[in-house]
Formats: structure tokens, C-alpha cells, sequence
């Protein structure tokens, strides 16, 4: 059965490249000789596309199409490119047109996002300090940076198909406190952020998070408020 996914990366001088799995993330190993169809590939194309692991067990794509209808196969696709035909290529494309990948990575409002999501758990443990209760500060840090660390290697058994790492694994790190430094993986090394039951799963650890931490800076103290009034 036919997979679909997009060229994350592809070399048309050289007539390589990955395409990544909308299904798992997983990326595949894809060359020319695999394409089928009436033009040559280019990064960013969304494919459907046959794979199997080829004698070191990472995947290869065996055969590959563009994901826009049937077309005739042309074999001349599959030959290597003339220098000329690539300059000319190169100066088809419109140069006034903003890098997508740029417009996607806006660091700054990540910043600000990330920074926001902080403000209760950092006011929380702020106050368990003044307490004299250092503990859920270790463990948040702890916890982060083994959820950088798995997201990490699962990042890198991804691309070479080797054994991944359990979603209910990374799940339970971030439900520990380690949410933190899984956010910062999956930006970082752009793993998990396309899987839609993952991040849902994710979003919803992180809430957690922030409800608990709104209730014990401002709920109880406005039930214990409530309890004395109405006494």
C-alpha cells in the first residue's frame, strides 16, 4: 500500500533525497531511479511513494510518484540533470518570494509563547522555594532534560530506522515536569510536531500543568477566602 509524504530534503544534481513520512514522521531514503511520473522532484513535493529496508536495515524508497493524480511516466526524469538545465532552473524561480521554511520559524513569538507558558510553573516554584521546598524545581529540570535527551535519540532512530523510543514513554517524562524541555526538542529538532494524536496528548500534559499550578497560586487562597467569609 502506497505511503504518503513530502520531500523534506532532495539534491536534484545529485538525484537524492528523504521523504518524510506523514504517517510516523519516519524519513525514507528516496533517489531518482525510484521516481516515477512527468517531471523531476523538488523539495517541498508531496509524494506517495512504496519503501522497503534495504540490506542495513534503514528504508529506501522503491518507487515513487507525485501526490497529484495518475500522469505518464517520462524516463528522461530519471537522467542526471545538465548543468544548464539546473542554472536555468535556478533562475525560473521568483526571488521576491519569502523562504517558507523562514516564515515558519519565527523565532521571536515562539519565544514569547514558550515564555508564557512558563510564568505559573516559575511563580510556583518561586514560592515553594521561599518555603523552604526545593524538590519540584529539581524535578522539573531533571525531567526536561531527559525529555530533550529521548526526544534526542528517538529523533536520530528515526532517521537511521532503528528501534524508537515509546510515545507513552516521552509522555509520562513531560506528565513528571519534564513538558518543558520536550517543547524545546520539538522545536528545536522539529520531531513530533506533525503527529496530531501526539501533540494533543502533549497540549493536554501541559495544561494540566498550568491548571495546577493556577489553583495553587490563586484557587485555594480563593476557596480558603470564600470559607472564611461564608463562615
Amino acid at each position: 500500500m502506497e505511503l504518503r509524504g513530502q520531500l523534506k530534503s532532495w539534491n536534484d544534481q545529485k538525484g537524492f533525497g528523504f521523504i518524510r513520512s506523514e504517517q510516523n514522521g519516519d524519513e525514507v531514503f528516496a533517489h531518482i531511479s525510484a521516481m516515477r511520473g512527468a517531471r523531476r522532484p523538488i523539495q517541498g513535493d508531496r509524494v506517495l511513494y512504496l519503501s522497503e529496508p534495504d540490506k542495513d536495515g534503514r528504508l529506501r524508497a522503491t518507487h515513487v510518484r507525485l501526490d497529484a493524480g495518475l500522469s505518464i511516466d517520462e524516463p528522461k526524469i530519471r537522467h542526471k540533470p545538465s548543468n544548464a538545465m539546473v542554472k536555468a532552473k535556478a533562475s525560473d524561480r521568483p526571488h521576491n518570494r519569502p523562504n517558507r521554511s523562514a516564515r515558519v520559524n519565527q523565532p521571536l513569538p515562539k519565544v514569547v509563547a514558550y515564555s508564557s507558558l512558563l510564568v505559573l510553573p516559575t511563580s510556583g516554584l518561586m514560592r515553594l522555594g521561599g518555603q523552604g521546598i526545593h524538590w519540584p524545581l529539581y524535578a522539573y529540570f531533571l525531567a526536561s532534560l531527559l525529555a530533550f535527551g529521548l526526544y534526542l535519540h528517538d529523533k536520530r532512530r528515526a532517521q537511521h530506522s532503528g528501534w524508537r523510543t515509546p510515545e507513552a514513554q516521552l509522555h509520562l517524562i513531560e506528565l513528571l515536569g519534564g513538558w518543558p524541555g520536550a517543547l524545546i526538542a520539538q522545536q528545536t529538532l522539529r520531531h513530533k510536531t506533525r503527529k496530531i494524536a501526539f501533540q494533543i496528548i502533549f497540549w493536554l500534559i501541559v495544561m494540566a500543568h498550568q491548571i495546577a499550578w493556577l489553583d495553587y497560586l490563586y484557587l485555594q487562597r480563593l476557596r480558603h477566602l470564600v470559607l472564611q467569609l461564608s463562615s
